[in-house]
């Protein structure tokens, strides 16, 4: 039997392996960064005071003359894959164009307890992203950017493009949000479906139990808990394999501009607060709508969903795609293997993509 002592050894040894691993990839990243720069890049965190409050922002670009691309992240309160902490994490975007990925309002490196909950509302995440926006384009010296929104950040991203299309090459919109009631429905209606194909009686009670909506924020939660069950979120089949979760995320991790007090931050107070305790923007998300809100956006628009996404339900991503009005044309990408969550070779996709747009629209 191994005594308390030895444990506790062999778990600090743990934990040193793990730190020196750390510690040797934050080294590798910050040499990449600097050949970027001496190359003509740019590879540089900045602090800014977006809307009141300290937002952080990751620029990185092999070429600090490509066109700009402005990253939204999901969440609300999930930094990850596309927050600051993307240094060195994606070469294949930043090949093409100068990547900016920020923080958001309460998110990450952005949080901190001053942040009053009452701006935690989706019309303050469009003003701050508008700021960062002209902020970019003033210092990269671009009349134009591109924006990319990521679930939660597509709510941000359609609303932007919609009202200021003057600024914007074109919107890329991946794991699009639509309408989050009807969302909810549909939802419901596949766990419903699954539950009879498995003989899952305890998930048919709780759905039951549940209702047919529309749902309180508790109740959407619940709902979200059952479409994790599922695996709605991340999909896999015999030939298929589930996206892999830590790939996506593990910039928090070994980022040299994140912190081990950062990335506690991130996990426990920043998304506690983001998600759990700004009832009123959650709230609000269970009302979005952009069948109403965003029926038009002039400039060119591109959807890129995962075929079996129940979280941002590909069906429904679709028929608002082909009810949106979008005179400077639209195309709507599948990823035919992934859910809400792209594994690798969906995720390669979304990147030979977003390049491909990027050529083709800043020509």
């Amino acid at each position: 039997m191994l005594t308390m002592g030895i444990i506790l050894i062999l778990l600090s040894l743990f934990v040193l392996t793990l730190l020196g691993f750390r510690g040797y990839k934050q080294h590798k990243i910050s040499a990449q960064a600097e050949t970027f720069i001496k190359n003509g890049g740019i590879s540089q965190i900045e602090k800014l005071s977006i809307g009141g409050v300290k937002h952080y922002l990751l620029i990185e670009g092999q070429d600090k003359n490509n066109p700009v691309c402005v990253f939204l992240h999901g969440g609300p309160g999930s930094p990850m894959p596309f927050g600051a902490s993307s240094r060195s994490m994606f070469p294949e975007i930043t090949k093409s164009c100068t990547a900016v990925y920020y923080d958001q309002r309460g998110a990450g490196k952005s949080y901190h307890k001053g942040i009053e909950k009452e701006t935690m509302n989706i019309e303050q995440f469009i003003s701050d992203a508008n700021e960062i926006v002209d902020y970019i384009r003033h210092e990269l010296h671009q009349d134009k950017v591109f924006i990319v929104g990521n679930s939660f950040g597509s709510i941000i991203g359609a609303e932007l493009a919609s009202r200021y299309p003057e600024k914007i090459h074109a919107y890329i919109g991946f794991a699009q949000v639509t309408d989050f009631m009807e969302n909810q429905k549909l939802a419901a209606q596949w766990l419903n479906k699954e539950a009879d194909k498995k003989h899952d009686t305890k998930m048919k009670s709780a759905l039951q139990n549940l209702g047919e909506g529309p749902y309180s924020v508790k109740e959407a939660d619940q709902l979200g808990d059952f479409l994790d069950k599922y695996s709605a979120h991340n999909y896999s089949d015999e030939t298929v394999k589930k996206a892999n979760i830590f790939h996506l995320s593990k910039g928090i991790f070994l980022s040299p501009d994140y912190s081990l007090a950062d990335i506690y931050i991130t996990l426990v107070p920043a998304a506690n607060f983001s998600y759990f305790k700004s009832e009123a923007l959650k709230e609000e998300l269970n009302k979005t709508n952009l069948f109403k809100s965003v029926p038009k956006i002039e400039v060119p628009v591109y959807f890129i969903q995962g075929k079996h996404d129940k979280a941002t339900n590909y069906l429904l991503a679709k028929q608002y795609y082909d009810k949106l009005i979008a005179p400077k044309g639209k195309e709507f990408i599948v990823l035919e293997n992934s859910a809400h969550y792209s594994n690798k070779e969906d995720f390669r996709l979304f990147e030979k993509t977003l390049t491909r747009i990027v050529k083709t629209v800043s020509r």
